[in-house]
């Protein structure tokens, strides 16, 4: 094999040589044959002569390398190929070159190698190779044929004996048996017809019949009509011949996929659940879930519960309280009777209007819902509506409740939602401008707003500021001063403290003549005026000196005194008793000197006059008519007996009853009558038998006090102590030494 150096045609490889005639002109199984510039890589017999470098000579540079006396190129030469003397491998079928100093192999177009094993070299011809066809492990294998390799695809090659490749697909090989389908009996084109519901038949490749149809039978036992009866919904021969199947509730009977099933139903019935136990179990009229048809549920209502009434869903009933006013199914019960106006506890019941308000339906019963601004409905109730104006009404200003208060001398309005003051009483003004306390001022009397807010009275001299009747005066004066002239402008322009003619006050008269301090200067002299009884006067006489005064008794009883037996003068205060026991004492008159003079002593000096019982009895009896202004009791009649005086209360820390409790009795011989009405008059003890004990005149000139005691016309006379007090107090105040 001296055309091929590195390809080895061997045994094994006959066949694929044989494929590939062109490839080897010199040898027919070469594949590398220098002819056709061939698969070896150089140095090949018949180039050119190799340059001899035995004996030294130079190498050419294509062959730069001197091995065994021949120059090479160990880049290419596959007998030294990367050095001398290194020699690329062979293997069949294979295909070596030197590249760059290095072995190269390779296969020819067709063939690989697909074991991997390197003797063998390229073993495999993937265009034909049954194992390896088209690529390496792709083996040609089909069912029911033979296969082959062409042109590196998978074929069928023959079908076995009964089999056929119908559908023309390689991959799964003769697949039919035409023996036996009858969809393909004898050939890829022959299908056995089905005939009277027999199963069609293929038997060694011809046409036959064979057993019913699945779901038919042979049921009427004659052969010659075929299976005729469809055993799948046949409801005498359900299933298999002869199973008639029963009638289900308002149903006929049925069959369905060869079980019996439910039939027709009845007319307004239908099989709603698909169950033939229970048959055609749903009455369509009335099934609020199959209203009309299955599943044709009627609809949740809102606020109620539908129904089913002829096969239309209808309203069924409402919640409590509720009500479908419209009759519109789609929104049910629509209507809230417990609030709604329009419909307030049933239909079509309207709330009527509200005066000043709107109307609301509350707990099924109408009543006002709100009240305009500024309106309330304060006194319950729908009838009057919000009846109350807040921007005027006294009882509810503002707000329900809010009273507008009753004010101090004047009238109060409610204006704008708010209390205020409409007017005052005459004489009266709210100069502070507060609700309150109304009207506050007095203007007939108040200082700083004496006939008018802001109205000041100034002070007088000597005097505090007033203000009478709303214009301004004259109000109390200083201590020590009197407003004397009864001017006010000059204020009090009186001293008072040590004028005897005004001592303490206008016009008061000090008989001492004397007056100190604004009291007159006491003089203790003392003129007892007695009656006809001398023992019982000395008594008085004896009292009175004992309690600190100096006592002049008269020589000649009281209606014999003529005013200079003695005199008066000198004297400060004059007891004068009338009452001894005998008539002619208490039935005489007194002469009009001592009169006179008695009445001049009081009036015009400003001494001091103490009377008894008698006093009352002589006036009454015509006499005494010069002194019946000073005397201050009136007679009804006398009383004997025991007489209880008790003090009035004004009088009970005044000087007469000093010393005294706030009652006493005594045996008496009493006046029963009461105190006269007159100027400065006024009683200062009472007693339940004598009506009043004691009466007192507080003039500026001339005090006197009256006591009810007959004195000596008594069975005791002047001998009880607290009578004797009492008169010893009298004379003490009249002669202005208390």
């Amino acid at each position: 094999m001296t055309a091929c150096r590195r390809l080895s045609c061997a045994v094994l490889l006959l066949v694929a040589c044989a494929l590939l005639p062109a490839a080897c002109s010199v040898e027919p199984y070469c594949f590398g044959c220098e002819a056709d510039g061939g698969l070896s890589g150089g140095g090949l017999e018949g180039g050119a002569p190799p340059v001899g470098c035995a004996h030294g000579e130079a190498c050419p540079s294509s062959a730069p390398k001197c091995c065994d006396g021949v120059c090479v190129d160990v880049a290419t030469d596959v007998e030294n190929c990367g050095e001398c003397s290194q020699s690329c491998p062979t293997a069949p079928m294979t295909a070596v070159e030197c590249v760059d100093g290095k072995c190269v192999t390779s296969c020819p177009s067709g063939l690989t190698d697909c074991n991997g094993v390197p003797a063998d070299g390229c073993e495999a011809n993937l265009q034909m190779d049954r194992l390896n066809c088209g690529k390496c492990g792709v083996i040609c294998l089909y069912a029911n044929a033979t296969a082959k390799c062409s042109s590196g695809e998978c074929t069928i090659d023959t079908c076995k004996e009964g089999f056929a490749d119908c559908n023309k697909k390689a991959e799964d090989g003769c697949e039919i048996n035409i023996g036996t389908d009858p969809g393909y009996c004898g050939n890829c084109d022959t299908t056995c017809p089905v005939v009277g519901n027999h199963e069609p038949l293929c038997l060694g490749g011809v046409c036959a019949s064979g057993e019913c149809l699945p779901g038919y039978g042979e049921c009427n036992g004659v052969p010659g009509d075929g299976c005729e009866t469809d055993l799948l919904g046949d409801a005498v021969n359900c299933g298999v011949c002869l199973n008639a199947c029963p009638a289900p509730p308002h149903a006929e009977p049925g069959c369905q996929g060869g079980a019996c099933s439910v039939g027709a139903c009845e007319a307004g019935w239908a099989d709603c659940d698909q169950s033939i136990w229970s048959g055609c179990e749903t009455e369509l009229a009335t099934s609020k879930e199959n209203c009309g048809a299955c599943k044709a549920a009627c609809l949740a209502v809102p606020d109620g519960y539908a129904a089913c009434k002829e096969g239309k869903c209808v309203l069924g009933g409402c919640d409590p309280g509720r009500a479908d006013c419209n009759e519109k199914l789609s929104d049910g019960c629509e209507v809230d009777l417990a609030t709604d106006v329009a419909h307030c506890g049933a239909c079509e019941i309207a709330c009527p209007d509200i005066a000043h308000g709107k109307p609301a339906c509350v707990g099924f019963a109408c009543g006002i819902g709100s009240c305009d601004a500024n309106y309330a409905d304060c006194f319950g109730g729908s009838s009057d509506g919000c009846e109350t104006p807040l921007l005027t009404d006294l009882a509810n200003c503002g707000a329900c409740g809010a009273a507008c208060a009753s004010i101090d001398h004047g009238t109060r309005t409610c204006k704008s939602g708010s209390c205020e003051i409409a007017s005052c009483d005459p004489g009266y003004d709210d100069c502070n401008k507060k609700l309150p306390d109304g009207c506050e001022i007095n203007l007939a009397a108040d200082l700083a707003n004496c006939g008018a807010c802001n109205n000041a009275c100034p002070v007088p001299a000597h005097a505090a500021a007033a203000c009478k009747g709303g214009v301004c005066g004259l109000g109390a004066c200083d201590a020590g001063y009197a407003n004397c002239d009864g001017k006010p402008d000059n204020g009090c322009e009186q001293k008072t403290g040590d004028d005897p003619n005004n001592c303490g006050g206008c016009g008061i008269k000090c008989g001492s003549g004397s007056c100190a301090g604004g009291l007159c200067v006491c003089n203790k002299k003392v003129l007892l005026v007695a009656d006809d009884s001398v023992s019982g006067s000395t008594t008085l006489t004896t009292a009175l000196g004992l309690a600190g005064y100096a006592v002049t008794q008269t020589s000649v009883p009281s209606y014999q005194y003529n005013g200079s037996n003695p005199a008066l003068a000198g004297f400060g205060s004059v007891v004068l008793l009338a009452g001894g026991p005998n008539a002619t004492s208490y039935s005489s008159d007194m002469p009009a000197g001592g009169q006179n003079a008695i009445v001049s002593f009081v009036n015009a000096s400003g001494q001091g006059l103490v009377l008894t019982e008698w006093a009352a009895f002589q006036v009454a009896g015509g006499r005494w008519q010069t002194l019946a202004p000073l005397v201050l009791l009136t007679r009804t009649k006398a009383f004997s007996g025991q007489v209880t005086y008790a003090v009035d209360g004004a009088f009970a820390g005044h000087p007469i009853w000093t010393g005294l409790p706030a009652s006493f009795a005594l045996a008496s011989t009493s006046n029963v009558g009461s105190t006269k009405i007159a100027p400065f008059v006024i009683r200062a003890a009472g007693s339940p038998e004598a009506i009043d004990a004691v009466a007192v005149r507080d003039a500026p000139v001339g005090r006197v006090v009256h006591v009810a005691h007959a004195g000596n016309y008594a069975p005791n006379g002047w001998t009880n102590s607290n009578m004797q007090k009492l008169v010893a107090n009298a004379v003490g105040w009249v002669a202005r030494c208390k």
